[in-house]
C-alpha cells in the first residue's frame, strides 16, 4: 500500500499537484475476537505516520467499530462546554439555560448517535451521564438528588431511546417513502413482511428481520435494527403516514416506557 501511494504522490508531483500527507488515513476493521489481523498496523506516507483510525463526516471509526474514540472524543468537547454553561448558570433562567444546552451538549449527543446501537451499556453509560449532568445544571439540583424525576420533568429521554428514537425515525421514512433527503439505498434494504397466506396480522405493517452472523456487527445495522426496533412498536403508530404526527407518537411510547 505504501508503495502505491508513494506511485499516487510521484503522479501528483508531475502534474504539479501536492498530497497532503498527514490528512490521509488508515482504517483496518477487524472483529475483537480476530487475533490473526494485527491492531497495530500502521503506514508511512512521507515523513508521516497514519495510525489506524478514521474520520468520516466528524465521526472517529476504530478498527473494531466500537466507537470508543468517537465517544471519547465528543465527551471531552461536552464536558468542556458544560464547565462554561455552568459557570454561566447564575445569570440565566431556566428557558434560556435549556436552550443553550440543546443548542451545545444535545445537539452533540445526537449527531451520528445511530452508531452507538448495540455498543455495550458501559459505553452508552458514560453519555449519559453527560446528560445527567447537564439536566442538573439546568434544574441547578446537587448530584444527591435523582436523576430520573429532573429527565421526565424536562421530558428528556435517554441516551439509550435517543438512539432508538433517530433509528426508528429513519425507519419511517424509508418505509414510508415521505418526501426528505434520505438516500433511496435505505428504502431498498427494508422490506414488508411477507406471509404465505393471508393472516390477521398481515395488514399490522411488520418488517422483515434479516438474519444476521455475528451480533456485534450484523444486528447493529440497519437493515436488521430498524424491523426490530420498528416491529415492536403498537400497531397504531407504525400506521401513522405524517412523520411530524409519527414523532409525536413515537418520543410519548418510549418516555412512557422509560419513565413507567
Amino acid at each position: 500500500m505504501e508503495s502505491c501511494i508513494e506511485a499516487i504522490r510521484g503522479w501528483m508531483t508531475r502534474h504539479f499537484l501536492k498530497l497532503n500527507d498527514a490528512k490521509n488515513e488508515l482504517i483496518v476493521l477487524k472483529s475483537r475476537f480476530d487475533v490473526r489481523t494485527p491492531t497495530a498496523c500502521q503506514l508511512k506516507i512521507g515523513n508521516d505516520i497514519i495510525t489506524p483510525t478514521s474520520r468520516n463526516l466528524g465521526l472517529y471509526m476504530d478498527t473494531t467499530l466500537s466507537m470508543d474514540s468517537q465517544i471519547s472524543h465528543m465527551s471531552g468537547m461536552i464536558i468542556f462546554q458544560l464547565r462554561q454553561i455552568g459557570q454561566l448558570r447564575k445569570y440565566l433562567d431556566k428557558m434560556s439555560t435549556e436552550r443553550l444546552v440543546h443548542a451545545v451538549i444535545s445537539s452533540r449527543l445526537d449527531y451520528g448517535n445511530s452508531l452507538l446501537f448495540g455498543l455495550p451499556s458501559t459505553s452508552i453509560k458514560r453519555l449519559q451521564r453527560l446528560q445527567n449532568t447537564a439536566a442538573r445544571i439546568i434544574a441547578q439540583s446537587p448530584r444527591s438528588v435523582h436523576i430520573t424525576p429532573i429527565l421526565k420533568s424536562l421530558h428528556w429521554l435517554p441516551v439509550k431511546y435517543r438512539i432508538q428514537y433517530k433509528l426508528l425515525c429513519l425507519t419511517f421514512q424509508a418505509v414510508k417513502a415521505v418526501k426528505s433527503d434520505l438516500p433511496v439505498y435505505l428504502s431498498q434494504i427494508l422490506h414488508q413482511r411477507s406471509l404465505p397466506r393471508p393472516t390477521r396480522s398481515q395488514h399490522q405493517h411488520r418488517l422483515d428481520i434479516p438474519r444476521s452472523r455475528t451480533s456485534t456487527y450484523g444486528d447493529r445495522a440497519l437493515s436488521r435494527c430498524g424491523p426490530f426496533l420498528w416491529n415492536s412498536l403498537p400497531a397504531d403508530i407504525r400506521s401513522l403516514q405524517s412523520l411530524d404526527t409519527f414523532k409525536k407518537h413515537l418520543k410519548t411510547h418510549l418516555l412512557l416506557s422509560y419513565f413507567d
